[in-house]
């Protein structure tokens, strides 16, 4: 803004008197306060960014009831429970059979963290030979993990009023649980990410596709010339880290080597 101009009158001559504007003491504090609000908001935004990298995965239980013994080329009722009792939202959960005809629900948008929900659903047998039942669960969590478990039973079978699909091994196949074995009760390729650019890389990538960092280690030919064995910037994916973990517990909870209570303490320790 111009300075101020005032005219003096000394005869026939003007004399042009300059006064400088001063700025207010009030102006000074007030930018000084607007400072310190965008700093403020600043260290809460970078508090809430850091807050929200805590890693949150679902955990589906499930049981499935039956009433009656199957009768061969009639509709059977049974109910699926799904309890998701891990620390995220479970979504898209997909329940198939093979060698089973269902009716009703066998899809579930989303289940919460700490929400169940109870499916009814009718099942036909079309064969009066007992056969082995496979029932599979897919379900993904928020940031887009695929999770799948498998469970097994013999069908038509006299089962009144009792869980079914009960693990992976049906009942009386533990002599042969290798040929049973789904190995991938939870899946998911390991990752690395890059620490310059945080993007996530399969495992068996060496350089990143954005910034051409180096994520693999390389022993070379003479370990003490042309080594870049420090030249890397590839750090663990918690996450997939985690998965995996989880996936071997729910491995050994099938195959009956850990109990329902030590199966869920371990859970927890992992999802704390």
């Amino acid at each position: 803004m111009p300075d101020k101009i005032s005219f003096t009158n000394f005869g026939s001559k003007k004399k042009i008197k300059r006064i400088k504007r001063k700025r207010s003491v009030k102006s000074i504090n007030k930018t000084e306060k607007l400072l310190d609000e965008v700093l403020e908001a600043k260290k809460l935004a970078e508090e809430t960014i850091a807050s929200s990298k805590a890693i949150s995965l679902p955990f589906l239980e499930f049981e499935v009831f039956q009433f009656s013994p199957f009768e061969y080329n009639t509709w059977n009722d049974f109910e699926i429970t799904l309890t998701n009792s891990g620390n995220g939202s479970a979504r898209n959960i997909t329940i198939t059979f093979d060698r089973l005809q269902t009716r009703g629900q066998t899809i579930v948008d989303i289940l919460e963290e700490g929400d169940q929900i109870t499916i009814k659903m009718e099942v036909l047998v079309n064969t009066k030979d007992k056969e082995i039942g496979r029932m599979d669960l897919y379900y993904h969590s928020v940031e887009g993990d695929t999770f799948t478990a498998v469970r097994r039973d013999w069908f038509p079978n006299d089962y009144e009023e009792m869980m079914i699909f009960k693990t992976e091994v049906p009942p009386g196949e533990e002599e042969n649980a290798q040929k049973y074995s789904h190995r991938e009760v939870f899946s998911g390729e390991l990752y690395v990410v890059c620490s310059k650019c945080g993007v996530r890389a399969p495992s068996n990538f060496r350089i990143c596709g954005k910034c051409g960092s180096r994520l693999q280690k390389r022993t070379d030919r003479r370990s003490d010339w042309g080594s870049n064995l420090n030249d890397t910037t590839a750090v663990k994916d918690d996450r997939e880290v985690l998965i995996q973990k989880l996936r071997k517990l729910g491995e050994l909870k099938d195959r009956g080597m850990l109990s329902d209570k030590e199966f869920k303490a371990a859970k927890l320790q992992l999802l704390e």
